[in-house]
């Protein structure tokens, strides 16, 4: 066999590079494409030194090549590999196989020395003879897509193919690659100039929506720079799209919606039950880590009955919701509802890049809540401390600068929460949107507890309902939540006390029932047992002095344990407490000498008075409902 050296291979420097110009021109001149095909070929003929050469082209079903561009080959052999079964790509056995089929299936280049011994290829003893070659190389084109054919240089003699030819061949056959794929597009090209008087007219409306859509991304752009918040926001693309915009947490509370007037909500809970709703949201979240796409969301089916209390709702139409996202968490939605028309593509696109600006709002208002969480719990730490605030004043001062006035009175309340608390749930944050529209509390945790000053006037207690129900929503059913309702504070000095006063009526609550509302605020002496005594000692107390009293009670009736409590409450006046509870005054002093009997106590002694005054307001904290 004949090999050849790199110093034998004829093709320098300037004649590769004038062979690829050659190829560029005739590609950039638009000569057809067998045209060029045929130049590749010439080419590796004359750099390469091959005798003959052709760039053949899979079919559009990927069965067969065909020769598309030649240089040597004669019109029978190219006549002979263009019969319909010639080159199969799968030919079904290795007798009707060829290297051409071969570097095309498997995509790489196939080199075949001598055809005299390559026995796998079971056509070339057909092929061959009639062209008179002994030695082949066949090399993929490889498109931008996918293989397009192959390029198969033949020589007259069997010999090795050394690195710089496969090197040069690989080279033609990008060429030809370039050829085909610069082909493709101006095919392309030509058809979408063929079609452009008829398009025309939707490029320009086209090119009028991207603007639009440059517009409002540059307007995005200035309001986030204007700073003007989360409503500022939903208010201007209200506007933008002529519809009512809705900004939702994940519990689906309104944060913010726009217009004021005319303004028509998202889907209610109803609605996002139906089984089309359910689905388009539960798609777009489990989507929501790759993309933040807007979803149809259907209000009402078509052919659905509309709901009472839904002016304007139509059946079939739609909202469109965006998520809003941080750190992969869904932190809300953003609805648009009631445009004038369906949304083009290019408004969502717009609606979606409000959702992330949204995202960034809400972002930046959680970093300011943790700060001001931080604040708050180490201005409670000052506060609350065993001997009061070092600096009563600078204390003052910093809660002036949170927008809480310590120096009037304030309620100490404390809570508590038994079971797990979800990650996006944050108790300071939850208690402070609860208490609106009254006064904002001062909340932030200390001691194991989570505190919640409330100014004393107006009465906190709506408010402090509120909160509980509140966190008993966000926490669960897994949770049991507890708020405790404390003393007064009057004065700075004043609330480490009140603070313990509520942290022993907390541990009395949670160690015999967790749960519910408790109000300590009125115990007078009794506050102070609170505040140093051990939850188990006080209701061993209660229990042992009133134990008597509720076996009775529990066998026989007759309310002594109320009408005890009245008696004290109304400062042990029989006639009064005879006329709360609608008795006559011998009845209460009867039910008033049986308890004495029962306790073995007398209720003449103030002293008894007391006891029995604590253990009342100890059994009502153990058994106090919210």
């Amino acid at each position: 066999m004949h090999s050849v050296s790199v110093s034998e291979v004829p093709a320098s420097l300037r004649s590769w590079m004038s062979a690829v110009s050659e190829i560029a021109r005739a590609v950039n001149a638009a000569e057809p494409l067998e045209a060029v095909l045929t130049r590749v070929a010439r080419q590796a003929c004359r750099l390469i030194g091959f005798e003959s050469c052709a760039v053949m082209l899979a079919d559009p079903a990927r069965e067969h090549l065909r020769v598309a561009g030649w240089c040597g080959l004669s019109p029978g052999y190219v006549a002979l590999v263009s019969d319909g079964d010639a080159l199969l790509i799968h030919p079904p056995g290795p007798q009707l196989d060829t290297p051409a089929a071969r570097a095309f299936r498997e995509g790489r280049t196939i080199v075949v020395p001598d055809v005299r011994s390559a026995w796998r290829y079971g056509l070339l003893r057909q092929l061959a003879p009639a062209q008179g070659y002994h030695a082949l190389v066949s090399v993929p084109l490889r498109a931008v897509d996918d293989l397009a054919g192959v390029i198969v240089a033949y020589s007259v003699a069997a010999r090795e193919f050394a690195g710089p030819e496969l090197e040069l061949i690989e080279l033609l056959a990008g060429q030809a690659a370039l050829a085909l794929e610069t082909a493709r597009l101006r095919t392309a090209q030509q058809d979408v100039i063929g079609e452009l008087s008829r398009a025309n007219a939707e490029l320009r409306r086209g090119r009028a929506v991207l603007e639009w859509a440059e517009q409002q991304h540059h307007r995005l752009m200035q309001l986030v720079l204007a700073e003007v918040g989360l409503a500022g926001l939903v208010s201007a693309l209200a506007e933008t799209l002529g519809a009512s915009v809705t900004v939702e947490d994940a519990e689906g509370r309104v944060l913010v919606s726009a217009p004021d007037q005319g303004y028509r909500p998202p889907p209610d809970a109803a609605a996002r039950r139906r089984a089309p709703a359910r689905k388009a949201l539960a798609a777009q979240e489990s989507a929501m880590d790759r993309r933040y796409e807007v979803a149809e969301v259907p209000i009402v089916p078509a052919g659905g009955p509309v709901l009472p209390g839904a002016p304007g709702v139509v059946a079939g139409e739609i909202a469109w919701a965006a998520p809003v996202v941080l750190g992969g968490e869904l932190v809300g939605r953003l609805w648009v509802t009631a445009p004038p028309a369906a949304p083009e593509p290019v408004q969502l696109r717009v609606v979606e890049r409000f959702a992330l600006v949204v995202a960034l709002e809400l972002l930046q208002q959680r970093h300011l809540v943790d700060v001001h969480g931080r604040l708050s719990g180490d201005l409670l730490a000052d506060l609350l401390r065993v001997d009061g605030p070092l600096r009563p004043q600078v204390v003052l001062d910093r809660a002036a600068a949170l927008g809480h006035d310590l120096s009037h009175p304030h309620l100490v309340a404390v809570l508590a929460v038994d079971g797990p608390v979800p990650p996006a749930v944050r108790l300071p944050e939850l208690a402070r949107s609860a208490a609106e529209p009254g006064p904002c509390p001062l909340a932030g945790p200390y001691d194991g507890l989570q505190v919640v000053l409330l100014p004393a006037e107006p009465d906190p207690g709506e408010a402090l309902r509120r909160i509980l129900v509140h966190i008993e929503r966000a926490v669960g059913s897994d949770a049991t939540p507890t708020l405790v309702a404390g003393p007064v504070a009057h004065a700075v000095s004043d609330y480490a006390a009140a603070f313990r006063v509520a942290r022993g009526a907390m541990a009395l609550r949670r160690a015999s029932r967790p749960g519910g509302l408790v109000d300590v605020r009125e115990l007078g002496l009794s506050a102070l047992l609170l505040e140093t005594g051990t939850p188990d000692a006080l209701r061993r107390f209660a229990r042992g002095l009133l134990r008597p009293v509720v076996v009775y009670e529990a066998q026989r009736g007759g309310d002594l344990l109320a009408t005890l409590r009245i008696w004290l409450a109304t400062g042990c006046s029989t006639t009064t407490a005879a006329r709360a509870l609608v008795v006559h005054p011998n009845t209460v002093g009867y039910r008033l000498g049986r308890i004495e009997q029962l306790t073995g106590r007398n209720l003449r002694d103030i002293g008894v008075r007391l006891e029995l005054q604590l253990a009342l307001t100890i059994r009502d904290i153990v058994r106090a409902d919210a």
